[in-house]
């Protein structure tokens, strides 16, 4: 541990294995803190105005059901600024990347990378370094 505070995270995701698959691998990095898990953009905005400590980092499927991740994204923006977000997605085209990031998103990760290129830009959401693993 490095004796900072967590990183905490929110996860926004329709497959439910999916989330809970992304929780437990999460859970296994010391300084990185699962604060909630939501089944679609409108699950996470309620969630996100009950709670009293918020996530620094939402990870987020794309497409969800009643509030996808782009629609979720812009509202985040507005409402949440200071979250970063971070798209999850299966689709790989540079256009749809460059425009979720102009509406907001700080990062964009394929359902196939690796635990570790996770890792590292949920670090680098919150300007932090990833230290090797000992």
């Amino acid at each position: 541990m490095s004796g900072l505070p967590p990183i905490r995270l929110a996860i926004a995701d329709d497959h439910i294995l999916f989330r809970k698959g992304l929780r437990a691998l999460l859970t296994g990095f010391d300084e990185i803190e699962v604060l909630f898990e939501a089944g679609d953009g409108q699950d996470l905005l309620e969630r996100l105005d009950t709670v009293t400590v918020r996530p620094d980092v939402i990870l987020m499927d794309l497409q969800m059901p009643v509030l996808d991740g782009l629609q979720t994204t812009r509202l985040l923006r507005v409402q949440y600024p200071q979250v970063r977000v971070i798209i999850i997605s299966m689709h790989d085209e540079p256009e749809l990347i460059d425009s979720l990031k102009a509406e907001g998103a700080f990062g964009y990760l394929l359902k196939n990378a690796s635990p570790e290129e996770m890792r590292r830009l949920i670090y680098a959401a919150v300007g932090r370094k990833v230290v090797a693993a000992v």
